[in-house]
């Protein structure tokens, strides 16, 4: 597939190695979250304990802060030898092996506070693989070429996350050994170097000019914070955004941080969650993703947020049912084929939302504030739900979400003007 699509465009070399680079942005996150959550319910660590490692991810969330320092600073040798942008990407896929491997033998049964340093050293090389890889795919292909190279690096990605959920787990329970899992893990990301030193450095490095972002400290606050938060009060009632974003993470954030300690407690094990939550899962992800593309070409963002919103109150009533049920995989597939559909859909439609918000002559730098803010209200409710469970009942849990996921379809009903002033249906 991705020959194909590198054979009907002039740069067929840098969109395979495009794709392989993504598989290494994709392995960690899953490996902070879903997957390392598993391996400390089984050990004994709390869920108050683990919904706080979602901080392991922070920073994700200030990836705009760091990006122009990449841009400033330069590597020593590696520089000249392979260019700014494959230096930056080497040295961050080395040490995010080292932090993965370092992760997987931290030990958490006795050194919980050394597994969440290692954790968030895993979060914060993660963030600047991340930063580079973007930067990467949009200079090194002509910018016609530049939707096919977001589509490889999408499914590159995705790609990453099946390996390091389904083939982690896979091999954590084949082997008996999360470390052995982890470092497998770290290995692949190793492997990850070899591409990056076989692939071309580009021409020409323009993050910063399409960023919008400035090297001086004032000026890039004011960019980055002040002007765009300006703009947005006098253009947009930012109390219907804030709240939007919080009563549509609810549910989201939740089902996801918590799921694996709740399969693990109602009796599944690591290989039926590799097979239904993780493989089966992403691909329902996957169509769900794609679906939300096709809805949004025939109906109004609105809409498609009606829909996204009552699907996840039907998600989060199927997890309620399935705390009841307790053990019951043919259920499980529905479940999670479902969640997961949703999950996909919504990433989609969230991003359409803050696209649409995001036009103006602040493009960039409001996106940056808006997927931050919405990466923030996640690790918060991430942190937060761990506590709540392990106060509640798993079905009086899912309960609670279950009603809090209606806050959102009430904001939307409530505010239905601001969603539909921003733009109607697109054809095509």
């Amino acid at each position: 597939m991705i020959l194909a699509l590198g054979q009907s465009i002039k740069n067929k070399e840098n969109i395979v190695n495009i794709f392989f680079i993504s598989i290494s942005s994709g392995i960690p996150f899953l490996l902070l979250l879903s997957t390392l959550s598993i391996w400390l319910i089984e050990i004994g660590v709390s869920k108050t304990s683990i919904g706080l490692f979602a901080w392991a991810t922070f920073p994700y969330t200030i990836k705009a802060l760091i990006a122009p320092l990449i841009d400033k600073y330069e590597i020593p040798f590696l520089t000249d030898q392979l260019g700014k942008r494959r230096s930056w990407l080497l040295i961050s896929q080395f040490f995010l092996a080292l932090s993965i491997g370092a992760l997987g033998w931290s030990d958490p049964a006795n050194n919980l506070n050394v597994t969440a340093i290692t954790a968030l050293s895993v979060g914060f090389f993660s963030a600047i693989q991340d930063i580079v890889v973007e930067a990467y795919r949009v200079e090194i292909v002509p910018e016609n070429d530049l939707s096919i190279a977001s589509t490889v690096s999408v499914l590159g990605y995705r790609v990453g996350m099946l390996i390091s959920g389904a083939a982690a787990i896979y091999c954590a329970a084949l082997t008996y050994s999360w470390p052995l899992a982890y470092t497998i893990m770290a290995c692949i990301v190793a492997l990850m170097m070899i591409v990056t030193l076989i692939s071309n450095e580009p021409e020409h490095h323009s993050i910063i000019k399409q960023v919008g972002l400035s090297i001086d400290f004032n000026t890039q606050l004011n960019t980055l914070f002040i002007k765009p938060i300006r703009q947005f009060a006098k253009e947009y009632d930012l109390k219907v955004i804030v709240l939007f974003i919080i009563t549509f993470k609810i549910a989201d954030t939740v089902l996801n941080v918590m799921s694996m300690p709740f399969l693990i407690e109602i009796g599944f094990s690591k290989i039926e969650i590799a097979h239904v939550a993780k493989t089966f899962g992403i691909v329902f992800m996957i169509i769900g993703g794609v679906c939300a593309g096709l809805l949004m070409r025939k109906r109004s963002l609105y809409q498609v947020l009606l829909l996204c919103s009552v699907l996840q109150v039907f998600a989060c009533f199927l997890f309620y049912l399935q705390a009841l049920l307790g053990y019951n995989l043919g259920f499980l597939i529905i479940t999670m084929g479902i969640e997961n559909f949703v999950c996909g859909l919504g990433q989609v439609v969230l991003i359409c939302y803050f696209s649409k918000l995001s036009n103006s002559n602040c493009t960039a730098t409001r996106y940056a504030l808006l997927s931050s803010f919405a990466s923030l209200v996640r690790i918060e409710f991430s942190s937060i739900s761990g506590a709540i469970a392990d106060k509640l009942s798993w079905h009086n849990f899912y309960a609670l979400v279950f009603s809090s996921s209606v806050l959102c379809l009430v904001v939307l009903t409530t505010y239905r003007k601001h969603f539909t002033s921003l733009n109607n249906t697109v054809k095509g």
